[in-house]
C-alpha cells in the first residue's frame, strides 16, 4: 500500500490536567494549524475515551503517565490502572507500562533529559516504542535527547523519534501549538496506521506544520525502511523551504557524509549522496543563533536549564533513519 504524509502534534494538554483550552477548543486550534491528527495526553487522565474524527482531523486517545521520576506518553489505548499512580521505582514504571503495552498502547518517553522533569530512571529498562526528541520550542535539553537517541541507534536499537509541542498554553505571545510538528509517513490517517508508522520510525520532525521539511529516499525506500547496501548506495535528499544560513547534514551512522550551508533561501534544495556503510542514514537541518539572540537565549536558558551556559546549534528539522544491511 502506498504511504502518505500526515502531520500532527503528539503531546497536548487540556483543562482536564493543566492546560488552558477545553478539548473542543484544542481540537479547533489544531484544525486551524492544518494538522491531520492530534494526540491529547493529559496528565494521568484519559480525556479521550476512544479515538475519533472531528471533521477531517483524527483525535487519538492518549495519556501522559506522570510521576516525579519521569513522564511517558501512552497512545492509542487507555491506561488500565487508575490514578493516583505509584511511580517510585523502575518496577513501578515497568509494571504500568507493560500493562499499557498489553492493552495495545504505543509508548513514548517524554523529554527524557529535561532539566526540570526528565526521566530519572534507567531509560534502557523499559518497553519504549518512541522517544520525544524534540519537546516544545527548541532548547538545549532537546539536543541531549537527540544525542541519547542517536546512541541507541548506534547500539542497534530501533526506537522511533518524534516531536511534541507539550502544549498547555501560548507563552508571552508566542503561539506554541504544533511547535514542533511530527510528519508521519503512514498507510492512512487512522489511529493504528499513524501509531504503527511512528513505532517503525517513519517520521520527520519539523519546527512547525509548514516550515522546512526533509524528504530522503534510497530507491523506493524512505524513512523507517531497510535496504541492502549492495542494491542501493545512493541517497536522494530533498529539503523544502530551506533558509539562508541553515545547514543540511547527512549522517551515515556517526559519520558526516554530506554537509552544506545554504547561501540563500530555497523553496526546494536537492542533492544525491553516496552511502558506504551498513547501519543507517539520517538527515538534519540545523541553525546557529545570531550573536544578540544567542546572548538573550543563553540568559533565559540559564534560569531553567542545567548546562555549561552555552547554547548549541539547534535542529530545525530532522529525519528518522533509513536502515542499511549487507
Amino acid at each position: 500500500m502506498e504511504r502518505q504524509w500526515f502531520k500532527g502534534d503528539t503531546h497536548l494538554h487540556t483543562v482536564n490536567s493543566d492546560g488552558v483550552l477545553t478539548k473542543g477548543q484544542l481540537v479547533d486550534a489544531c484544525k486551524e494549524k492544518g494538522l491531520d491528527f492530534m494526540i491529547i495526553t493529559d496528565h494521568n487522565f484519559n480525556s479521550v475515551d476512544e479515538s475519533y474524527y472531528d471533521g477531517d482531523i483524527l483525535v487519538i486517545q492518549g495519556q501522559e503517565v506522570t510521576g516525579a521520576n519521569g513522564h511517558v506518553n501512552v497512545w492509542g489505548a487507555g491506561v488500565p490502572a487508575k490514578p493516583p499512580y505509584t511511580l517510585d521505582t523502575d518496577d513501578d514504571y515497568f509494571n504500568i507500562l507493560t500493562q499499557c503495552k498489553a492493552a495495545g498502547a504505543t509508548i513514548s518517553v517524554n523529554h527524557p533529559f529535561c532539566s526540570n522533569c526528565g526521566y530519572k530512571l534507567d531509560l534502557e529498562y523499559y518497553p519504549f516504542d518512541c522517544v520525544e526528541v524534540w519537546n516544545t520550542i527548541q532548547h538545549s535539553d532537546n539536543m541531549k535527547n537527540r544525542d541519547w537517541w542517536v546512541k541507541q541507534l548506534l547500539k542497534g536499537r530501533r526506537i522511533g523519534a518524534v516531536g511534541g509541542s507539550d502544549y498547555h498554553s501560548d507563552k508571552y505571545g508566542v503561539p506554541l501549538l504544533a511547535m514542533p510538528t511530527t510528519h508521519v509517513l503512514a498507510k492512512s490517517n487512522t489511529p493504528s496506521d499513524i501509531l504503527e508508522a511512528m513505532r517503525e520510525g517513519r517520521s520527520v520532525v519539523t519546527n512547525s506544520p509548514n516550515s522546512t521539511m526533509i524528504y530522503m529516499n534510497m530507491g523506493d525506500a524512505q524513512v523507517g525502511d531497510t535496504v541492502k547496501l549492495a542494491d542501493m548506495q545512493k541517497l536522494e535528499l530533498k529539503v523544502t523551504k530551506l533558509k539562508k544560513g541553515q545547514t543540511v547534514t547527512v549522517y551515515n551512522n556517526d559519520k558526516v557524509i554530506y554537509s552544506s550551508k545554504a547561501v540563500k533561501n530555497s523553496e526546494s534544495f536537492m542533492t544525491t549522496v553516496d552511502v558506504e556503510e551498513v547501519g543507517f542514514v539520517r538527515a538534519e537541518v540545523t541553525y546557529t543563533l545570531k550573536s544578540v539572540i544567542k546572548r538573550v537565549y543563553t540568559a533565559v536558558e540559564s534560569r531553567f536549564i542545567k548546562g555549561d551556559g552555552t547554547v548549541p546549534d539547534f535542529i530545525w528539522a530532522f529525519t528518522n533513519p533509513i536502515f542499511i544491511e549487507e
